[in-house]
């Protein structure tokens, strides 16, 4: 190697301020070399190594320092087409040994890695793994033969180039150059442009990023002047090789006119753009390489390089995450846990509603679009491949990858041709365990919840402090910030009164340290009415605080925060902020909860009276009112006449729309207190209990709204209930019913991917004998699946409460 690029090895080499100069064709000179040979190229390194090694002795002495091996069709499925894809591994291991005998210290060897000729999902039918495993096989072999980098070279298809990446990173730690080939428009012939390309396989791990063939090199000059600036912010030494001009026919033979000094002359303006790796490609000759290598020699260029994490990609477009202007919108409405029709199709294996609706929401202005194929019966793993294909052939901006099991995360990352965004990681360490290797690997964007083992806090300081040690953590794990976006998770407003305040102390505090924010927006209005009122007003508060991007209905907001609010909207501030209790005012404006009962000035007896106070949700007023009616009715008239009969008037409005969360919740409240008067008088007599109730929520699942509710109703209806919390262990559920031996088992769910423990729970129920009940329900459970497990199904508290009455109910 001559003295000026000493190095240990390429990565040493590529700190220093002046460009590598990389060989020419490899195939022009073997036509030269055998112009009568008929056979497969890459088996010449086997059947004539000397002539290889010829060609590459003399591009060296040309001056090249990076030679590269004769393997560009040396993966499976090409070699596969001659009949030699059992020899995978020994002729790739060849060609690197007779480089490396060559070099000697003088050059570093490139494992050349070509296309494999086919195409690739979701473009192709070729399975991903198909691909993935026939360039492992290659470069394996290169490895093994000693080669000191990996060139991924000529490709047409951004997801072939990523296969080939993953599967180089797999098999060793060497550098890896990867390479893309463009036509005149700046994009490869499956539209990809330049700066989505190379950032994408940048991000994903690359060691150096370019362009080769295509065109000669005053072409690949003009499409590089209009991106040099963004891909050198990638902080990635780049690189290219140039054909010999564009080749012409002559006598049935390509034939390359650009003479070597012109060759020269054009390529030297890549050296002064600050190209790290100068070659050539077809038709260049060792002539060509000793008048570029004299070119360039003494230009110096800025080495000085930290590779960055800027764009979120897909196959046809990227988003700059730094230099992004206002609110990151990314698409709710391909989530089938609100959408049945979406929840239909998934199981009969159709996509129209995938493609209108990811169509739809492009046309609305969403820059991403989060895709989740939670839907219970379903293989999700298979189903998530189909809808990432689906997707990437549908629209062109990027995909948010939706989904707490890792498999499903995993399986979406293998098919996507780009930098998506995950959704997402926690502090708990099982998702640290499992979502931060595929972080390290696919080099995705993340959402980082504010959620650690002891769960979600309404206090926005432990929101905080929990965001940070996770920020802390993937950073100390090489997940850098400006992959992040913190999610501080938003409660229900109706059902945690002043979680919207918390929330916005949260995104506030992050976005002042320059950390990107995500909110799932809906959540905000949970329960409600017109909820794109409370909506718009929270995102509108969450941008003034610096919100970075939201998952909303494009169709539904309104970013513009210099407009005066309306009168709705001005209700809906009422209720954010604290003005509105239990939004009462905000729910009367629309008319779909008028008080169906005003308080009872004149009634008739105190049971009518306290009927109204617990319809109305009057917490402040009934404990008096049930100690007054003591003095003439039983505890059990009380419960059942006024308490119970006025908790279910409150759940037939909810069950019509006229009542929403948090008048039922207000309600319940009022019933809960009034039943603490009664219950020091009822314990004794044991008639007075319907029946003994086991609640949680089951293993892996921290969701216990909803199972609150039902423990809640469940108790004012006269059940005894043992809530054993959140994320429970099956043992643990099936010991509590050993122990306390009730008459019905509540099982709560809100994710597919614990919404299995309900099966193996019912299993041990059957196996172990016990006799009880067992009811499920949940946001993501349906009554198939209930019927499938052999429990029953509770929809909402309403129904729950129904059915366990009827359970209970004597003949």
């Amino acid at each position: 190697m001559k003295g000026r690029c000493k190095a240990v090895n390429l990565r040493e080499r590529l700190l220093k301020p002046y460009p590598l100069v990389m060989d020419g064709a490899m195939g022009t000179m073997i036509f030269n070399a055998l112009p009568d040979y008929k056979g497969n190229l890459e088996l010449l390194n086997i059947e004539r190594p000397d002539v290889i090694a010829s060609i590459h002795t003399r591009y060296i002495e040309s001056g090249a320092d990076i030679i590269e091996t004769n393997t560009f069709g040396g993966n499976a499925l090409k070699l596969h087409e001659a009949g030699l894809d059992e020899r995978c591994e020994e002729i790739n291991k060849a060609a690197a040994k007779v480089a490396k005998d060559v070099a000697k210290g003088k050059a570093f060897v490139a494992g050349s890695v070509g296309p494999t000729g086919t195409l690739v999902e979701p473009m192709g039918m070729t399975p991903v793994h198909t691909v993935y495993n026939a360039f492992k096989r290659q470069i394996a072999g290169l490895v093994a033969g000693g080669v000191d980098c990996i060139a991924i070279e000529t490709m047409t298809d951004l997801q072939e180039a990523r296969l080939a990446l993953l599967a180089a990173k797999e098999v060793t730690n060497i550098p890896v150059i990867c390479s893309m080939t463009f036509e005149s428009n700046g994009k490869t012939v499956t539209g990809t442009d330049i700066v989505t390309a190379l950032a994408t396989l940048s991000q994903m791990g690359a060691d150096v990023v370019g362009a080769n063939c295509s065109m000669g090199p005053d072409g690949l000059v003009e499409l590089f002047k209009g991106t040099i600036a963004p891909l050198n912010e990638l902080g990635v030494p780049l690189s290219v090789w140039a054909n010999a001009g564009m080749p012409e026919l002559v006598d049935g033979k390509a034939v390359y006119n650009l003479l070597p000094k012109r060759f020269a002359q054009l390529s030297v303006e890549f050296a002064r753009m600050g190209f790290s790796i100068i070659g050539g490609c077809c038709g260049t000759t060792p002539e060509h390489i000793t008048m570029l290598a004299s070119a360039v020699k003494n230009i110096l260029i800025n080495t000085k390089k930290t590779k960055t994490y800027t764009y979120i990609t897909s196959r046809y477009t990227s988003i700059n995450v730094h230099t992004h202007k206002g609110l990151l919108i990314i698409g709710e409405r391909l989530n089938p846990t609100a959408r049945k029709q979406f929840a239909a199709e998934l199981k009969e294996n159709t996509f129209t509603f995938l493609r209108n609706e990811s169509k739809k929401q492009q046309e609305e202005g969403a820059h991403c679009l989060d895709i989740n194929v939670g839907v219970p019966g379903i293989d999700e793993v298979a189903m998530m491949k189909k809808a990432v294909n689906v997707l990437t052939n549908s629209v062109t901006i990027p995909l948010m990858i939706d989904s707490d099991n890792p498999l499903v995360t995993e399986a979406a990352l293998w098919q996507y041709p780009g930098i998506p965004i995950i959704n997402s990681i926690s502090a708990k360490k099982q998702s640290i365990d499992t979502m931060l290797p595929l972080l390290k690997k696919f080099g995705g964007f993340v959402i980082a919840m504010c959620l650690d083992e002891t769960g979600i806090h309404k206090d926005a300081s432990k929101r905080i402090a929990i965001g940070q040690k996770l920020i802390d953590l993937l950073q100390h794990h090489g997940i850098t910030q400006s992959r992040i976006f913190i999610d501080p998770l938003i409660l229900a407003e109706s059902a945690e009164s002043g979680a919207a305040q918390e929330t916005l102390k949260v995104i506030e505090y992050f976005a002042a340290k320059g950390i990107k924010t995500s909110i799932g927006l809906s959540n905000i209005s949970f329960g409600l009415p017109q909820r794109k009122f409370i909506n718009n007003v929270f995102l509108k508060l969450a941008l003034q605080k610096g919100l970075y991007a939201a998952i909303v209905n494009p169709h539904a907001i309104d970013t513009d925060i210099t407009k005066p609010f309306t009168t709705e909207e001005l209700l809906a501030l009422d209720f954010l902020e604290g003005r509105d209790k239990n939004a009462t005012h905000y729910i009367a404006h629309f008319g779909q909860a008028q008080l169906q009962t005003q308080k009872q000035t004149k009634a008739v007896n105190i049971l009518q009276k306290i009927f109204a106070l617990v319809v109305e949700g009057n917490v402040d007023d009934i404990e008096a009112a049930v100690k007054e009616a003591l003095h003439q009715f039983s505890p059990e008239t009380i419960m059942n006449d006024a308490l119970i009969a006025a908790l279910e008037k409150v759940g037939d409005l909810y069950s019509k729309g006229e009542y929403f969360l948090p008048q039922m919740i207000a309600s319940a409240d009022t019933m809960k207190k009034g039943f603490n008067v009664l219950k020091p008088l009822m314990v004794q007599k044991k008639e007075s209990v319907l029946g003994k109730v086991i609640i949680c929520t089951v293993k892996g699942d921290i969701h216990d709204i909803g199972k609150n509710i039902v423990a809640m109703m469940l108790e004012n209806h006269g059940f005894e209930v043992i809530d054993l919390g959140k994320d429970v262990p099956n043992e643990t559920v099936i010991e509590k019913i050993r122990e306390y031996k009730p008459h019905i088992v509540c099982l709560s769910s809100l994710l597919t991917t614990t919404m299995p423990n309900m099966g193996l729970i019912a299993k041990e129920l059957k196996t172990q004998q016990l006799s009880c009940t067992l009811m499920v329900g949940g946001a993501v459970v349906t009554k198939e699946y209930a019927d499938s497990i052999g429990a029953l199904y509770g929809k909402d508290a309403v129904e729950a409460v129904a059915v366990a009455k009827n359970i209970v109910k004597k003949p």
